[in-house]
Formats: C-alpha cells, sequence, structure tokens
C-alpha cells in the first residue's frame, strides 16, 4: 500500500483536533460546573438573605405565617424554583414552600450537602431572631442543567470541526503543491535534460530536496559527459587503427613470397599492439575522470610503488638497452588512490622510456619534506619544444614525435591523475633529455 502524506496529516491532524476536542470539553465542562455551581450557591445565599432581611425588619414575623404555613407548589419545576422552609426556635415548621417534597433538615448552617432518599439536596441555612431560615436545591436538577448547558457549548462547537478539517485539508494540498509540481516536471522531462531544476521560489522544506536533487543531476550529467567523451574518443581514435589493421591484414592476403608474408605480419603485430594499447588507455582514462564512481583513498608508500614499477617496465627497458634506475629513494607517504597513482608512475615511466633513444638512462628520484613529496624522472631523451609544453597534455596530441609507438592518451592519463590528487605536474628540458617532475602536497 503506498504511503501518503496528504493523507498521513489529514488523519492525524483530525484526530488531533478530536482529541483536543474532547479534553476541551472536559475542561470546559468542569469550569462551567464550578462556576454554576458558585452560581446558583450565590442564588441560595440571596434568596436566604432576602427572608432574613424581611424578618429583621419586622419585629415579630409569626403573623406571616399564621394563615398560610404552606406554600401551592407540590413539585419543584426546575432549577430556578428552591425549596423554602421557616422553622420557630423550638422547631415548629412556620413555613414551607413545597410540602409534598420530602427534604431532610439541614444539621450545620450556612452551606451544606444532605442526601435523603437517594436524592441530594444542596442547602443554605440562616438563622435571624429566633427563627432558621433554610433554602434548598434538588443537586439532580443542577447537575442536568449543567449537563445540558455544556452539551449545548459541545454541540456548537462540534459543528465547526467539518469546516476546520476541510481548511485543513485545503491548506495542506496548497503546501504539497510544490511537490506535485516537481513530480509533474521530473516525469515529463526529456531523458537528455539534465539542467537543474530551480529552487529560487520554493518552500524551504522542500528547497534541500531538491538541492539534493540538482547535485545528484549534476554527477549524473558528468557521468553522462564521461560517457560521451569516451565514445567519441574511442570512435575517433580507433577509426585510423582498425583501418590500417584492414590494410595491414589486406598486404598480409596479398603476399606473395614468405618475405613479404612475415613484413605483413610483423606490421599487422605493431598494429594490433597498438591497437591494444589504446584502447587499455582509453578504458583507463574513463576509469579516471572525475566524479565516474566512488574513489577509495587511501594512506600511500609512494617508494614503494615507484620500485614495483620500476619492476614492472624494466624488460621494457631492457629492451633498448636503456639504463632504468632509482638515484634517490626517500619513504614519502601521500593519501592517493592506488591503483591511479599506480598509473601515474607507469605512464611517466613508459613515456620516458618509449621517447628516450637505445641505449640512453632514465633515472628516478623520490624525495620529500614535512609538506611535498617530490617525484621527479629525468630521460636522456630528444625532450619536448617550449611550445608543446601544455599540449603534451592534450588527448591523442604526439607533437613532432609521431613514428613513436603510442596513442597520445599517456600523458593526458597522468595529468587528470594528479588534478584528481593535488599534485602539481612541471616539465623541463635538460641538457640531454627531459625532466618529468611531479608534486604531492601533503
Amino acid at each position: 500500500m503506498n504511503h501518503s502524506i496528504k493523507r498521513f496529516l489529514l488523519i492525524y491532524i483530525t484526530l488531533a483536533i478530536l482529541l483536543i476536542y474532547c479534553l476541551i470539553s472536559l475542561a470546559s465542562y468542569w469550569v462551567s460546573k464550578e462556576e454554576l455551581d458558585e452560581l446558583y450557591d450565590a442564588n441560595l445565599e440571596q434568596v436566604g438573605s432576602a427572608i432574613a432581611a424581611q424578618h429583621l425588619a419586622i419585629h415579630d414575623v409569626t403573623h406571616l405565617y399564621s394563615n398560610t404555613q404552606v406554600g401551592k407548589g407540590s413539585t419543584i419545576q426546575g432549577e430556578e424554583e428552591f425549596y423554602v422552609r421557616v422553622l420557630a426556635k423550638d422547631g415548629t415548621v412556620l413555613y414551607v414552600s413545597h410540602p409534598d417534597i420530602k427534604v431532610p433538615l439541614p444539621s450545620t448552617l450556612g452551606f451544606s450537602t444532605q442526601k435523603y432518599l437517594n436524592k441530594q439536596w444542596r442547602f443554605f441555612a440562616i438563622k435571624v431572631n429566633q427563627e432558621t431560615i433554610q433554602v434548598a436545591q434538588s443537586l439532580r436538577l443542577r447537575k442536568n442543567t449543567i449537563k445540558e448547558t455544556a452539551i449545548s457549548l459541545m454541540a456548537s462547537q462540534l459543528l465547526f470541526i467539518p469546516f476546520l478539517v476541510l481548511l485543513i485539508f485545503l491548506a495542506i494540498r496548497k503546501a504539497l503543491s510544490p511537490l506535485s509540481i516537481l513530480s509533474y516536471e521530473i516525469q515529463h522531462r526529456h531523458s537528455t535534460d539534465l539542467k537543474p531544476f530551480p529552487d529560487h521560489q520554493l518552500p524551504v522544506e522542500i528547497k534541500p530536496l531538491v538541492q539534493s536533487l540538482n547535485i545528484f543531476m549534476g554527477k549524473l550529467s558528468d557521468m553522462v559527459g564521461v560517457l560521451k567523451r569516451f565514445t567519441s574518443d574511442a570512435a575517433h581514435e580507433l577509426r585510423t587503427p582498425i583501418t590500417a589493421l584492414k590494410l595491414q591484414l589486406s598486404l598480409l592476403e596479398q603476399a606473395k613470397t614468405k618475405d613479404e608474408q612475415e613484413l605483413a605480419i610483423q606490421s599487422l603485430k605493431i598494429g594490433v599492439g597498438r591497437t591494444e594499447q589504446l584502447i587499455s588507455q582509453l578504458l583507463t582514462l574513463a576509469r579516471i575522470e572525475p566524479n565516474n564512481r566512488l574513489r577509495e583513498i587511501q594512506r600511500l608508500n609512494l617508494l614503494q610503488l615507484v620500485k614495483e614499477s620500476i619492476e614492472e617496465l624494466l624488460p621494457l627497458a631492457h629492451q633498448k638497452g636503456i639504463d632504468l634506475g632509482l638515484t634517490n629513494g626517500e619513504v614519502a607517504m601521500i593519501d592517493g588512490v592506488q591503483h591511479e597513482i599506480k598509473v601515474l608512475i607507469n605512464n611517466i615511466l613508459d613515456n620516458a622510456i618509449r621517447y628516450t633513444p637505445n641505449y640512453g638512462s632514465v633515472n628516478i628520484s623520490l624525495s620529500n619534506d614535512t609538506e611535498h613529496a617530490v617525484l621527479e624522472v629525468n630521460d636522456t631523451g630528444p625532450g619536448i619544444s617550449n611550445d608543446d609544453f601544455e599540449r603534451v597534455f592534450e588527448r591523442f596530441y604526439r607533437g613532432e614525435n609521431k613514428d613513436t609507438c603510442g596513442s597520445g592518451l599517456g600523458l593526458s592519463i597522468v595529468r587528470e591523475i594528479a588534478l584528481q590528487h593535488g599534485a602539481i605536474i612541471k616539465l623541463s628540458n635538460l641538457n640531454h633529455g627531459l625532466s618529468f617532475k611531479v608534486t604531492f602536497v601533503r
């Protein structure tokens, strides 16, 4: 079952309103009861005091009750009607307002509550001269009046709850409308449209969601860019070697002598090797593109990685009679992605070996201080024109060394890895060769 925020809010806010309504009604009932009890007690006291004032005004009140000792009422009609009884000094009843009603005698003066025949009575008794005046009221009638008053108030308040719920529903729908609009925009946006969603007019509660979505779309855009660049580069650069392989294969088919076949096979092997290297470097470049995957940063021993690369490339150096070695090797610890740093070192050394003439030398130096670790590779190759110091890092640019086997991607990969690790690359020509320096900031 799908979870609806709108339905959730509406149900729980409605339940909260009903709960608050019940609590308010209960509190109102008790407050009203206390207030009405005080009011009815005040009425009892007022009636009793009025009769007492009449007794004080007349010296002899016995003749007031000589002819009519009882009232005409047989029942109390409502809470506004009181039971009145006047007693003489000896307890003789001088007057009773409702003779047919059985009402107990209060035990004390002032206010008191008496229960008689399963009925409770509220009394106010006052003594004036020789007479005792008692005014009583049925608590059942009083409670019924309080209950009716509370029910009428609660009923009138209850009528407003549906309107309140309707207003809350409209408010919730209005508050969630930006989500509906955003959902509509996402559903109807073209798959190639990765521009961020505007968030300047969004509520503050929804803005973090849209900002996170925009960050995700930015990452996705980077990934799509990586894929497009890789596809474009691969399509552009693989076309020539594949065409060359076809021509070399055609020459092999057309070869008539054994020497021609050997020459064609050798050319085909070189072409396959070059294509293999190009594909490998294209895949490496795609893997190290920014934001293309999660990168695991760890503490690395740069000297150990340099020694591993020397060991791996030593056969290639020996094939050309090149002296490959470590002239200065200090232990240097850096933070980075291990396989990327290894690719950086391999590409620098491989590039130096490829462009160094036979029987030359490639010297590696590793030094460090409290803030930097410096990897420097010096070769005895032809060097690079000063105008090409920046261009050699462009993809597929090979400068004046087009005859050397390579794809023109090695230094592009080196620069990309260095940028992602905050390292600085510096090229400089030596008297005989090139100095390639990479400075890692700790």
